[in-house]
This record gives structure tokens, sequence and C-alpha cells, in this order.
């Protein structure tokens, strides 16, 4: 039984945000550790153990639990997308330059050192958790957005909002659908 006297299997599957900003240091053996904040919120018999990582938009180094990053796969699926020459690079990319990590008993990864420099990282790190992924900046570099990106943020929260909507809208119907007796719309 789980808590509450609820039965375990009859739970609805957990959902996590992952949020928080967090300092740390990368230490001389490319070893970073988790905060125990967000690694707590993560339950990794769903999640899987570890992480993949890999270097993602904007240059900034991500870091997804084994099924959030199988969740990023079905979007390039799509067999007319295959045959984009854009997005077979950018699936080389994605999924030939990704590492996995695993988690040390003291909630360490190793990171490799290319990943570190892909990603602009030297020794002091700022990870933040950002929903459903964990991303780490170069401390100063993420100091330097949050200064120049802050004063933005309600306009940025409205554009979030308004793309966000739009995906969510259904796609209009074919004038075809819409007519009445006679053809006429």
């Amino acid at each position: 039984m789980g808590k509450g006297g609820v039965e375990d299997a009859a739970r609805p599957k957990r959902s996590y945000v992952l949020s928080g900003e967090y300092y740390h240091a990368v230490d001389a053996k490319s070893r970073l550790t988790i905060p125990a904040k967000l690694r707590e919120a993560i339950d990794t018999k769903q999640e899987g153990a570890g992480f993949f990582a890999f270097v993602d938009f904007d240059g900034v180094l991500c870091l997804y639990t084994p099924v959030a990053y199988e969740r990023l796969a079905p979007m390039l699926v799509d067999t007319q997308l295959r045959a984009s020459k854009e997005v077979r690079d950018y699936k080389r990319l994605r999924y030939g330059l990704a590492e996995r990590l695993d988690v040390d008993r003291l909630g360490r990864v190793l990171v490799p050192e290319k990943l570190l420099a892909r990603g602009g990282i030297e020794k002091e790190v700022t990870i933040i958790g950002c929903r459903d992924h964990i991303e780490i900046w170069d401390r100063s570099r993420w100091e330097a957005f949050v200064k120049i990106r802050l004063p933005e943020h309600d306009a940025l929260a409205v554009q979030a909002m308004e793309l966000a909507q739009k995906r969510e809208e259904p796609a209009p119907e074919p004038p075809e659908s819409r007519r009445g007796e006679g053809g006429r719309v």
C-alpha cells in the first residue's frame, strides 16, 4: 500500500517539475554534484536512472532523464522529416554528441571535458531546474543572462503563453467541411 492506503499500482503516474537555481562547482575530476532537491524530484523507477547530457539550444548543457530524453525522439521520426538534410544533421548532432551520465552514490555525475567545453563551462556553475530537464550554465554566463532577460520577464511570459495557446488550438477546418447545403459556406 502507498501513502493514505492507496494501492501503488492504482496511482496515476507521478509527474514532476524541476525548478530552482543552485550554485556548484565542477571539481578537478570533472564531477558535478546534482542538487539533492532536483535528484529527489525525479522518480528513477519511472524516469530511469542517470541522465543523457548534450549541449542544446543557446549552447546550454542539458541533462534529461532517460524517459524524458526518449520523449524528444518521436518528433523526428516522420518519414518526410528523414528526407531533410537539416533534420538528419540535427539528429547526428543531438544523438551523436549526447553522453550517458551515471549518478554516483554522492549524487555526482562525471561530465566529459568535451561537453564542458562545448557548453562553455569552466569551474563555477549554476544548475537550474527547467521543468522536464536540468540546465548547467557557466555561472557568469547565467548571471549575464538573468541580468538581461529578467527585466523582460512579463513580455517573455506573454509570448510563451501565446505560443502555447497556438499549439493547443485545433487546426481550422478545410472549406469543404464547412459547406452547408447547396455547397455554400
